[in-house]
């Protein structure tokens, strides 16, 4: 899999390489007259990607398959682009991913005299209007004299910048994900479009693919957005998390404690690293990994009760982090069926007391 540098990109990969997020927009965006022609039921994603090892870290290719109502052609290609600024080379690296898409096609069959049709699509949601060109001409110097010798190669584009909240089209899922590209540099998202899009997403009636959106969602725009602050997060999960959102949290608090754990593991693997000049590397590293566990646990404990119960008092922030492994796993699973911190808070002291 590529190796995406920028949360934007990741977000977009991560979201639209999901069928019923591609067959959602191209339902919504796709030019209806390509529309019509598409039977969006056949839609299958392809594994490889057809960037440049040295530009991976930039691009975010994802390109489907699908087949047509008709007979000619039998099916077609639907690469998906995004960009979060308008890159004045896009059309350019979109025609080279074609390119190297029609010779894998050449390669898996070389008895073939034409090649299957590219529909690129470019999703967009720089801060201002989309202005880097859409049709390799645009890129040529010169007059027309020379243009009719270049190739023909445009995009459809869907450009974010200008819209409105009410003019995203789609099921919930993509309204969420296109909502949160268009209002990632607002700066009233976290009091505003971040509480709406968790209580949508929380009416999903599948649990589970509501718990990874939501997850999804709070990774990119805690990672993309220069407003979004932690307490605006928490504030917002307070607000939405409410009967039919707590029966999120047990799932959603499992992976939040997966993943701290193993940030903290990485953390406490560099910091073992250190400690280990002075040791040895190998008895750091294990340190490492030993203390990487607590202290990620520790924050993932901490994190759920600040978001079930409001923040938290510094005595029992430092009571928590004292604790070890053992002892936090068996709080974490205390915290989830807690009614009150007031439970939460003498189930610590008798920990603490060793009963």
């Amino acid at each position: 899999m590529s190796s995406i540098s920028t949360p934007h990109d990741r977000y977009f990969r991560e979201t639209f390489a999901r069928l019923e997020i591609a067959r959602d927009f191209l339902d919504n965006y796709l030019p209806p007259e390509l529309r019509a022609r598409l039977d969006i039921s056949t839609l299958t994603l392809q594994k490889e990607s057809f960037v440049d090892p040295d530009l991976r870290r930039h691009f975010s290719d994802l390109l489907y398959e699908v087949e047509t109502v008709e007979n000619d052609p039998g099916y077609v290609y639907l690469l998906f682009e995004h960009k979060s600024y308008p890159d004045p080379l896009t059309i350019f690296q979109m025609l080279r991913y074609c390119v190297r898409i029609w010779e894998r096609a050449l390669r898996a069959d070389s008895t073939l005299t034409r090649l299957p049709p590219i529909i690129p699509l470019l999703v967009y949601h720089g801060e201002q209007a989309w202005n880097a060109p859409r049709d390799m001409v645009e890129l040529l110097t010169g007059d027309e004299a020379f243009h009719i010798y270049g190739p023909r190669f445009n995009c459809s584009l869907l450009d974010l910048s200008p819209w409105s909240e009410t003019e995203i089209k789609g099921k919930i899922r993509l309204r969420v994900i296109l909502e949160a590209f268009r209002s990632v540099r607002d700066p009233r998202l976290g009091q505003e479009q971040l509480p709406k899009l968790l209580k949508l997403l929380v009416q999903l009636t599948e649990k589970e693919s509501a718990v990874e959106y939501i997850q999804a969602l709070l990774v990119y725009l805690g990672a993309a957005s220069p407003h979004l602050t932690e307490e605006e997060v928490r504030a917002a999960l307070q607000e939405t998390i409410t009967e039919e959102g707590e029966q999120l949290m047990p799932t959603l608090a499992s992976k939040w404690f997966e993943e701290g754990l193993e940030q903290g593991i990485e953390q406490g693997i560099e910091q073992g690293i250190e400690q280990g000049i002075e040791q040895s590397i190998e008895q750091g590293i294990e340190l490492g990994r030993r203390e990487g566990r607590t202290e990620g646990a520790a924050r993932t404990l901490l994190g759920l009760l600040t978001h079930r119960f409001g923040l938290l008092d510094d005595g029992l922030v430092a009571q928590i982090h004292e604790l070890d492994m053992h002892q936090l796993q068996e709080l974490s699973l205390f915290a989830l069926d807690a009614t009150s911190i007031d439970l939460v808070e003498e189930k610590v002291r008798r920990i603490h007391a060793g009963k």
